[in-house]
């Protein structure tokens, strides 16, 4: 991301250069319906969908930033939905969301808006090439949402965000990024794919515990 000014423990943080935009909550619905709108016709990538957006509403303060649509999120059209999502929101359930409650508070969307494609393992990953094409769409949003929590789910939104760290160095810790006049608060977790074994390494587990705490604690900070 060219962002906002990041603060953390960590200096080695990617600073964020991201320029606000002075909206009223009520236009601000309006200005994600064109973006969307921009976003569903640009093929910069050279694909041009599916697509998968998440659906905003006035009055969201947190946001998610994942890595990418898979094709149950292509078959129903939202952000995970298919067993990466089930995982997501079992870790959620564990910080004391319901999924409708979380989905209803929290913006969900990804660093990378097409489905990239199914590979020999799995959903395929966009290239460093696809990301540096669409990413720009992920900041646009963060300056129309503004929201006060900002989870970031696996390493490719981790990277966008705060710079290319491993994932034992931030899972687990706080961040914060500046956006404008708001300072945003930033928990990073691993991506709960089925193909990621980080997540069920007993020392991984408890520095995911530690983030889903975070996230609790931000919740009933708020």
């Amino acid at each position: 991301m060219s962002g906002a000014e990041v603060k953390s423990q960590k200096p080695k943080a990617k600073s964020q250069n991201c320029r606000p935009r002075s909206l009223e909550t009520g236009n601000r619905a309006e200005a994600m319906r064109r973006l969307v709108a921009r976003m569903k016709r640009c093929s910069d990538c050279g694909r041009n969908g599916p697509h998968v957006f998440g659906k905003y509403e006035s009055g969201q303060n947190w946001m998610l930033v994942g890595q990418a649509p898979g094709t149950e999120e292509v078959k129903r059209g939202m952000p995970f939905v298919g067993s990466a999502g089930r995982r997501l929101f079992e870790w959620l359930g564990q910080a004391g969301f319901e999924e409708r409650e979380f989905r209803s508070k929290c913006y969900i969307t990804a660093v990378y808006k097409c489905y990239p494609g199914k590979g020999r393992h799995g959903d395929l990953k966009p290239s460093r090439a696809e990301l540096e094409r669409c990413a720009h769409f992920v900041d646009e949003e963060l300056s129309i949402v503004r929201p006060e929590v900002l989870i970031l789910v696996g390493s490719l939104a981790i990277e966008h965000f705060l710079g290319h760290l491993p994932l034992a160095e931030v899972v687990g810790r706080r961040f914060s990024i500046r956006v404008g006049s708001r300072e945003i608060e930033v928990i990073p977790l691993p991506h709960p794919s089925g193909a990621s074994v980080w997540p069920f390494r007993p020392e991984n587990q408890r520095l995911l515990k530690r983030a889903l705490g975070l996230i609790a604690r931000a919740a009933s900070a708020r």
